[in-house]
């Protein structure tokens, strides 16, 4: 992010700033984290003669969420690329790789895992329409680099007692964007990420980037449950 002027949280607390550019920083309160930004104030601990900053000068690894564009008519699926030791915002488009949407399927809660699943085996990223896809199966996610977005916090609810994603031993994969749900069958969980004693690679490491997850929601009138959430 980039702002010009001074950030001023007034009464907030508990607040943290990653990776923006910014004139200075005035608080009030106490708990501020910053991690690779500009215009930090000093590190301090503790709120007496002065506010508690905590302050992380680089941000050790980082890849931004993926998203979308607009660009000569058509879609574009930006993946961006991990970065290192990084101070302030990545200006533009320039860190990301670019999808054509050639390359990416649009989900809608009317599908099915099996329809889903066969598209991510043919190597296609899959984007989510907002809903609430109601999964008889798991999302399973076998190649690398393969990207999945939700929009709009697509709900994933497992029907089945089977997790909802499942991501295997492969290299760079992004999940996104999604609200995991668990179901009136017990899962032993919600998304298995990656396998024992696979140690993924620095270069290319997997992201999960605004996911979250629940017991009990638009399914709640019922008894829900799963062992570990992620």
């Amino acid at each position: 992010m980039q702002v010009d002027k001074v950030v001023d949280v007034c009464s907030q607390q508990q607040f943290l700033l990653r990776n923006t550019n910014m004139a200075s920083f005035k608080g009030y309160v106490w708990n501020y984290v910053h991690v690779g930004n500009t215009g930090t104030p000093e590190n301090h601990c503790g709120n007496q003669h002065g506010f508690a900053n905590t302050v992380v000068a680089k941000t050790p690894t980082v890849a931004e969420k993926p998203y979308i564009i607009q660009s000569g008519g058509k879609y574009i699926l930006m993946r961006p690329k991990p970065e290192v030791n990084k101070v302030g915002h990545t200006a533009g488009w320039e860190n990301a790789d670019e999808l054509d949407f050639s390359q990416v399927y649009v989900a809608s809660e009317s599908d099915s895992a099996a329809k889903i699943n066969t598209k991510l085996a043919a190597g296609l990223h899959v984007v989510f329409q907002p809903g609430n896809y109601h999964l008889e199966d798991t999302i399973k996610v076998t190649e690398a680099n393969t990207v999945l977005l939700g929009l709009g916090l697509a709900t994933l609810i497992s029907e089945s007692g089977k997790a909802c994603i499942t991501v295997a031993a492969v290299d760079g994969v992004r999940v996104a964007g999604f609200l995991l749900q668990a179901g009136p069958k017990g899962s032993p969980t919600l998304l298995d990420f990656g396998t024992h004693g696979f140690p993924g690679h620095a270069a290319n490491p997997g992201v999960i980037s605004d996911v979250y997850a629940r017991v009990g929601g638009t399914n709640a009138t019922g008894d829900v449950s799963t062992d570990v959430m992620m």
